[in-house]
């Protein structure tokens, strides 16, 4: 059985050019800022999305209620099954202490369902 804790905001996914500066965001309960070869990306609150970037808005994020050493492996899966039975889209990000799963707003009620039916908990 895991445990989860939904956070409060609502979060927007966003991207920007792989050369663009990384943008400073104000702090806010969960933000992460991604570089790759190809492009720059986040997740932040809404209120914090950086100028010109592109956004998919409209995402609820529950974290997995660690720490988790990094050597366990099938964490994510345990919750990301039973979101794919129930046809939720997810969105993952990980830690070093634990893991992060984004879900549509308008299927938060769907996912908390289908993770708590495969028997887990999503405490405040």
């Amino acid at each position: 059985m895991l445990t989860l804790k939904l956070l409060p905001a609502t979060y927007v996914i966003w991207q920007l050019p792989s050369d663009a500066p990384t943008p400073t965001i104000a702090p806010s309960t969960f933000t992460t800022v991604i570089r790759t070869a190809d492009e720059l990306s986040g997740v932040c609150e809404v209120d914090y999305v950086p100028v010109g970037a592109t956004v998919d808005a409209g995402w609820r994020c529950l974290q997995f209620i660690g720490p988790f050493d990094l050597t366990l492996t099938g964490i994510m899966v345990r919750v990301a099954t039973p979101l794919a039975q129930a046809g939720v889209p997810i969105f993952t990000l990980a830690t070093y202490n634990t893991d992060y799963i984004l879900v549509p707003s308008a299927r938060l009620t769907d996912a908390c369902n289908a993770i708590q039916q495969a028997g887990h908990v999503i405490g405040e």
